[in-house]
């Protein structure tokens, strides 16, 4: 959002910009550069997430947006920023937009976004069709949109997050004398393990190995801090885990840092253990090998296009107590190389972010 906003007010210096957001108070917290917020209506919002039917929901999320709908004119540009919103069963949400928009002629983006090929419907696929431009921000997805025959003009853009500027923290005294692995896990990717517990499990035998066999020191780093999906809560429990003997050498980042400050954090990581795609992208677009731990095509997408899918686990192939930790060795272990292969290959990849530009 940060990084699609400057590149807005960079190229329109008078452009007036609105955000619907579920959490408007937050993202004013954050210091989004929005003219205006439209939070969705709270009632309609909790009867949508109780309706079944199709119909039913689309009409609750006509609702639910209400403010921000009948905001829309023909002189509005309409940017769908949720990179992998498609690839949930409550994409309705952005069919009521669409169809807003495609009544008045208002021009609309896709922005920057992932879907899983699995999740394309024929429905889906009509809807699509209806954007004016869509930007997959891999290519697993751009080639997956471009073999469904649409209409629509498909681009292959980076994700705009790898060019969002770091904004430096205090960091612990002291805690930069030694190497620092960052770690970040999340609930989302947890009500997706195979088996339960499985994920934690895994994290805590890493966090164990890392105290016990190295002298490296670990930030934990939580990303999303909405209420609904929480990444710090799950880091507290494990931060309370570590014996007092090594509890120096953990750090839980607080969960009021920004995006922007998340990426200094982590910038400064000899490498970055995640399952939140743009922790990964910070990771990535600030030149540091991330072992990420994904449950969709979004996150092999990326490291593929960096050359650096070696290093994606997806979730459902998390069986072994040990399968993070063996894979953080042998990441570890080709440090050197794997930094090289990413330093090398992104200033090419991100030389294609101007295409943004061209689509405003």
């Amino acid at each position: 959002m940060k990084s699609t906003i400057r590149i807005i007010r960079e190229k329109y210096d008078g452009a007036f910009i609105a955000v619907s957001s579920h959490f408007p108070e937050q993202d004013i917290e954050f210091g989004l550069d929005a003219d205006e917020f439209f939070a969705p209506d709270p009632e309609a919002w909790h009867a949508e997430k109780l309706a079944v039917s199709i119909s039913d929901k689309e009409r609750l999320a006509r609702d639910m947006y209400a403010r921000a709908i009948d905001s829309i004119t023909h002189d509005t540009v309409c940017i769908s920023v949720g990179g992998d919103n498609f690839s949930y069963p409550n994409w309705h949400r952005l069919v009521v937009f669409q169809q807003a928009a495609s009544r008045l002629k208002a021009k609309t983006i896709l922005w920057g976004c992932s879907i899983q090929p699995s999740a394309i419907t024929r429905e889906m696929t009509e809807v699509l069709r209806t954007y004016s431009h869509i930007i997959a921000r891999e290519s697993i997805t751009y080639k997956t949109l471009q073999s469904a025959g649409l209409s629509t003009e498909v681009h292959l853009v980076p994700d705009p997050a790898f060019m969002l500027a770091p904004e430096p923290v205090q960091m612990p005294c002291g805690f930069q004398e030694r190497d620092i692995v960052g770690i970040n896990i999340s609930p989302l990717i947890m009500r997706r393990e195979p088996v339960s517990g499985m994920i934690a499990e895994n994290i805590q035998a890493l966090i164990d190995h890392i105290l016990i066999e190295s002298d490296f020191n670990i930030i934990l780093i939580p990303h999303v801090t909405t209420p609904a999906d929480n990444d710090y809560s799950v880091l507290y429990d494990l931060e309370q885990a570590v014996p007092s003997q090594y509890k120096p050498r953990v750090w839980l980042a607080g969960d009021r840092f920004s995006a922007a400050e998340r990426k200094y954090i982590i910038s400064k990581c000899r490498l970055l253990v995640c399952a939140r795609t743009h922790a990964a992208i910070a990771a990535y677009s600030s030149g540091v090998p991330a072992l990420v731990l994904g449950y969709s095509d979004k996150s092999a997408g990326i490291a593929k296009d960096l050359n650096a899918g070696g290093f994606v686990i997806n979730v459902s192939d998390i069986k072994d107590p040990k399968a993070v930790t063996d894979l953080f060795l042998r990441l570890d272990s080709n440090i050197g190389a794997q930094r090289r292969v990413i330093t090398q290959n992104l200033p090419q990849y991100m030389a294609r972010l101007k295409n943004y530009f061209s689509f405003i």
